[in-house]
């Protein structure tokens, strides 16, 4: 049997607060959960605000207006815009002061804190594992979708000199797209394995995911951490989407306030995104996510928590196109190959147990193409009514991390049964297609058997279209009981108590302390002149004694003369 990627950690940072502990998943659901659990939720938030009232804590998270000053830290210029809706991190919440950060763009900050919030996630001791492993066989995919935008990044690379500063070293290299992951490998993990970033605009975390499927499947690598990481909160980004047309703009959002019979003295920006119901645009926010895939086996060994499985993730393009920022047919494609795997590899039954992030932008084009895609391939696979949510409607739209904070979001209902609803939407817009599915625009509690998979879908300009099939815990654990002999499983259990344990204490830890990254600057460099020795199979490093794989085979060298 083929490897399973199972997900055994997951962290990131966004408008909601932190993945780890799914309390970004609480917040978006904060007013179904308990006392204990909101109590649990402003204590996280806390942490990151510095400010433990839990009314600020609750109007300085999920979707607002950005805060005042905010373009002043990130930006050479901070013009009049027409829309200031954002899905912002926590206010007060700055990722650069959990390390000793030196002028890192945002999102590379970002992707320091959320990769750590994952490693720790995971409840092992890393440097074990690591040792374990090889640090060749762990990989590390992130990036970008536009660009570090900000004025340490690109946006310094190419204004510095226009606005009187001047041009830095750190520059260009922090402009680079796939920075994220070269972060997390050098500060984070000190890990060798296969680096980079498939950019896909709003695709690229579905690109990085299958990329990460793949590396586990083929034995690349026992463990990939696949994430995004972005921050489009800078005055060009804004512009740029206000030019395409696709910007939730304050004056548009009065008049649709008005339409509505809402109040319109000022700009509802909790309500600025609206998928699939009336709506005039996309918000802005800025997320970094990391899930981290492992063989199974491994994942049983280490006795890891087992949160889903990776099965697959789609991509493909438009074919010819009219405008390059238009809809086509391939999300189409991706959405029918998905569904197509899961009628064919569990039968039709299990296509009842199915449920759609949806990649929901909140544009009137956005809310007619992907519900006609969905209820087509609803109806085409005698799916009655398949249900539907999207998660940019409480935390805006994050860009390259979109699938991540979907992804994150899926695992955290696994854990609490319960979804995130379309909640800023009152009602379904006229011209939504609403055959063969059902719209959850109100949270939705659920018990664990309900959803055996879930469909994180992303349709982005240029014809990028992504989409990801999960697995549910419980039914990944089904499925591995069937793969695994008896007596791993019991072993597996007995290991995973300690797991379980350290889990426990980073939840307190989350609640109870500032927040800190795993920043290893410097630590453990291999200087490769004077600390390697090498033979034909193996590097060894001479302080640790540690070897390093160099061993490799063409899959195709039977077709090779010798």
């Amino acid at each position: 049997m083929n490897v399973l990627p199972v997900i055994v950690g997951y962290g990131g940072i966004n408008a909601a607060g932190r993945s780890a502990g799914d309390y970004a998943l609480k917040r978006m659901v904060y007013e179904n959960l308990s006392n204990t659990e909101k109590i649990k939720t402003i204590e996280s938030l806390a942490q990151l605000t510095s400010n433990p009232d839990e009314k600020y804590n609750l109007d300085n998270s999920l979707i607002r207006k950005l805060s005042k000053n905010f373009f002043e830290e990130v930006s050479h210029r901070n013009p009049n815009l027409p829309g200031l809706a954002a899905g912002q991190l926590p206010t007060g919440f700055n990722p650069s002061e959990t390390y000793n950060a030196r002028q890192h763009p945002r999102s590379l900050a970002m992707s320091i804190f959320a990769a750590s919030d994952a490693l720790k996630s995971i409840g092992l001791n890393w440097d074990e594992v690591s040792a374990k492993v090889g640090p060749e066989n762990v990989s590390c995919l992130s990036g970008c979708a536009i660009s570090t935008a900000d004025k340490f990044g690109m946006g310094g690379f190419y204004q510095a000199q226009l606005s009187g500063a001047r041009t830095t070293s750190k520059h260009l290299a922090m402009s680079l797209g796939e920075m994220s992951a070269d972060f997390v490998h050098a500060y984070v993990l000190g890990s060798m394995g296969v680096t980079g970033n498939h950019t896909g605009a709003c695709a690229t975390f579905q690109y990085n995911l299958s990329m990460g499927i793949d590396l586990i499947n083929s034995g690349q690598s026992k463990i990939c951490f696949v994430g995004a990481a972005e921050s489009g909160l800078v005055p060009e980004v804004y512009e740029g989407f206000a030019a395409a047309k696709g910007l939730a703009e304050d004056k548009n959002l009065i008049n649709l306030q008005t339409q509505l019979g809402e109040n319109s003295e000022e700009v509802n920006y909790r309500k600025a995104c609206r998928p699939f119901g009336e709506n005039v645009g996309m918000s802005i926010g800025e997320s970094a996510q990391f899930v981290v895939l492992m063989a199974d086996d491994l994942a049983l060994e280490l006795g890891c928590n087992i949160y889903g499985a990776a099965l697959s993730s789609h991509i493909h393009a438009d074919g010819y196109k009219k405008s390059i920022s238009g809809p086509g047919a391939g999300n189409y494609i991706t959405i029918g190959r998905v569904l197509n795997e899961v009628s064919d590899a569990f039968g039709t039954d299990a296509l009842n147990r199915v449920l759609v992030h949806a990649h929901g932008t909140g544009t009137p084009q956005n809310r007619v193409t992907e519900s006609h895609i969905l209820s087509s391939l609803a109806n085409a696979f005698g799916i009655a009514t398949m249900p539907v949510t999207a998660i940019k409607s409480h935390l805006a739209h994050s860009l390259a991390a979109a699938g991540g904070d979907q992804l994150t979001s899926m695992l955290g209902s696994w854990q609490l049964d319960i979804v995130p609803g379309i909640s800023s939407t009152p009602e379904l817009a006229e011209n939504v297609y609403k055959s063969n599915l059902s719209f959850l625009l109100k949270n939705q509690e659920i018990k664990k058997t309900d959803y055996d998979f879930a469909i994180l879908n992303a349709k982005g300009f240029g014809g990028n279209n992504g989409t990801s099939l999960i697995m549910s815990p419980s039914k990944t654990i089904e499925i591995l009981k069937q793969k695994h002999t008896e007596k791993k499983w019991k072993s597996f259990k007995k290991v995973q108590e300690n797991t379980i344990i350290e889990l426990e204490n980073f939840d307190n830890e989350i609640r109870s302390q500032p927040p800190l990254a795993r920043y290893k600057f410097g630590e453990g460099v291999i200087d490769g002149e004077s600390e390697l020795e090498f033979s034909n199979s193996d590097l060894v490093v001479k302080s640790t004694n540690q070897k390093i794989s160099i061993k490799s085979k063409l899959p195709y060298k039977e077709f090779f003369k010798k």
